[in-house]
Parts: structure tokens; C-alpha cells; sequence
């Protein structure tokens, strides 16, 4: 209440008249209720009992907080409510995605989406471990959303298995002493990295703008492309192998390809077969690892001597049943030929 009001108000006590230049005074004296107009002459202000006004504001004031309490109750059904009519219209109109360059811009949004999950976060990490920092970076992200009871699962590939970094990170967040636990699954062969958050909120990488930068990115909000990334995401899911941290332990030796433990394949052919069953055309391998198609047709016949397999279609069915596809993806230069490391 300012002084000028209370000024006004005792000069309305008194029976005194209000100069014109307090009008303002006056306005704010009746919105909170001290005084009214005389109903037979409206020109007369007359002064109310404040213990009265007062106890009469309380009442009104009450109902209103009441009526807001039960407003805000109400507001997250109706929300839904309105939303389902809202996406039936979206639905029709086609959704949307953001091509996003940045890869700051990128990792702002993931924060943005994922920290805000409520129901259920899927992502698989092709691309194997991940660094000390990075897991360290999700662990506090990953258990806040755990805490609020969201599901959350990750396909790794199945090299993931030899890495102590990222079967610790497992470790820690399957096997939680309290509260909901993160699952996590292995897969031996090539899939596609996407994190799905709620199911109306999808992130994958880019396959249509050339030239971009290597982590760029693309936010999905199309309901019906969602929908059907989960589904594809979860037969996946039913194929991997369920993981709790355990390190399987295998040598370096065997993960180089040096035939031991089975493996046969030197490691361009791994990266020739793992093109070849992707879909991937001569041209496009040879271009990627800096060799000829001639090269490349000549690799996948001595792949096909080496597994006996009179076809591409035999070679990739024998491919996917040997120990070679387990070998990691990530090739680093040694010498004249790349050497596969955990991915």
C-alpha cells in the first residue's frame, strides 16, 4: 500500500474530501477492497472497516489460490488431452527434421532433449567406446534420468566387450545399488547410431548433406519416422546380447586379425566385406580406402577362396558366422595397410 493511499484513506474517514490529483490513490484503495462508492451518490467514497475489508480479501484471495491449485492439477491431462488432437493434425501435415551442422549446437540439443526425458531414452553407439571424459560426462546425465525413472537402453557394438572404460561405465549403471538401472545390449553386426528420446525426439547422423562436418547431425520430429525407428531399433535390440560391464578379455593379437582365434581376414578385406554387406558399392570402397575397384574385386575373390563361397550371397551368409566380423571397425594407418582396433 503507498503512503499517498493511506494519506487518502484517512482523509475518506474523516469525511473529507480527496483532492483530484490522488485519483491513483483512490483507484488503488478500492481495488484492494478499503473503499467503495455510496450506492446513492456515486460521487461519495465511503471508508470500510479494514479488519472487515481485510477478512473478506482473505476469503476471496483463498478461493482464487484454490481454483489455480486446481488448474495447475488439471493442466498436464488437459495438455495431453489437446495434444493428441494437435499431433492428429501434425500427423497429417507431416512432420519435421533440422539438419544441424555444429557439432557444439549438436551435443547443446542432446543435452537439452535428453536431460528433459520422462519416459524412455534408446540409443546405439556404433562407433564402439567412448573416452574416460565422455562416459564421465553421460554418467551424470544418464543417472539423473535414471532417478526420474526413465528407461533407458544402449546397443553397443560387440568389441565394446574387450574395452575396461566402457564396461565399467556399464557396469556402474546396470548394477545400481538403488533406483531404476540403464540396460545395455551387444551386437556384432553393422548398425546405424541413433538416440531416441520419449519416442518424439530422434537423432541421427548424416547421410545426405555433402561435404558435412564429420558430426553433424540431424534432429527428427516426424511422429511416423519415429515410430518406425523404434521398431527398427528394437528388433535390434531383440538380436543383441544382454551386457552388464563384463570384459570378455581378448587378446590384442585377435583383434588385429594375426589368425589367431579364428580370425583369417587381413584388415582391408575386414573393411572390404564390411562395405560389401552394408550395401556398399566397388566404387564407393575404393574410394574410401584409397585403392582401385580393381583391388577391391580382386580382395572379395580371395575372400570368397578364403571362405569357400561360389557367391557375394554365400560369402556375406559365411561372413556373418565367422570370427572375422568381430574384429573392431576403427582403422588407424601402419605402414602400407590399416590395422582394426576396438572401435
Amino acid at each position: 500500500m503507498s503512503a499517498n493511499a493511506v494519506h487518502a484513506f484517512g482523509l475518506i474517514v474523516a469525511g473529507m474530501p480527496v483532492p483530484d490529483e490522488d485519483a491513483d490513490s483512490v483507484a488503488e484503495l478500492m481495488a484492494w477492497g478499503w473503499v467503495t462508492t455510496d450506492p446513492d451518490d456515486e460521487n461519495r467514497l465511503v471508508a470500510l472497516n479494514p479488519k472487515v475489508a481485510a477478512r473478506r480479501r482473505l476469503m476471496l484471495d483463498a478461493e482464487e489460490a484454490l481454483l489455480r491449485l486446481e488448474r495447475l492439477r488439471c493442466l498436464p491431462d488437459v495438455a495431453d488431452e489437446l495434444y493428441g488432437q494437435y499431433q492428429r493434425v501434425q500427423l497429417r501435415a507431416g512432420g519435421g527434421a533440422e539438419y544441424i551442422a555444429d557439432p557444439a549446437v549438436v551435443n547443446a540439443r542432446l543435452d537439452d532433449v535428453v536431460g528433459g526425458a520422462q519416459r524412455e531414452i534408446l540409443a546405439a553407439q556404433p562407433a564402439g567406446p567412448r573416452s574416460q571424459g565422455q562416459l564421465a560426462r553421460s554418467l551424470e546425465r544418464d543417472t539423473a534420468a535414471l532417478g526420474r525413472g526413465v528407461d533407458k537402453r544402449t546397443i553397443y557394438r560387440a568389441t565394446v566387450r574387450d574395452n575396461p572404460v566402457t564396461a565399467e561405465y556399464a557396469r556402474t549403471m546396470s548394477n545400481r545399488a538403488s533406483g531404476r538401472s540403464a540396460e545395455f545390449a551387444t551386437l556384432a553386426e553393422p548398425f546405424e547410431r541413433i538416440i531416441i528420446v520419449d519416442r518424439q525426439t530422434a537423432f541421427i547422423s548424416n547421410h545426405l548433406v555433402a561435404g558435412a562436418p564429420e558430426h553433424a547431425a540431424w534432429q527428427v520430429t516426424d511422429q511416423a519416422v519415429i515410430a518406425y525407428m523404434v521398431e527398427e531399433y528394437l528388433e535390434k535390440w531383440r538380436r543383441a546380447d544382454p551386457w552388464r560391464g563384463e570384459v570378455r578379455g581378448r587378446s590384442l593379437a585377435a583383434d588385429i586379425g594375426l589368425g589367431v582365434d579364428g580370425v583369417r581376414t587381413t584388415p582391408r578385406q575386414r573393411e572390404v566385406m564390411r562395405d560389401m554387406v552394408a550395401g556398399n558399392d566397388q566404387r564407393a570402397t575404393a574410394t574410401r580406402l584409397g585403392i582401385s575397384e580393381r583391388t577391391v574385386s580382386a580382395e572379395i575373390n580371395a575372400l570368397k577362396d578364403l571362405f569357400d563361397a561360389e557367391s557375394r550371397e554365400q560369402l556375406a551368409f559365411k561372413w556373418a558366422f565367422s570370427p572375422d566380423r568381430l574384429v573392431g571397425v576403427t582403422a588407424v594407418e601402419v605402414g602400407q595397410e590399416t590395422v582394426d582396433t576396438a572401435a
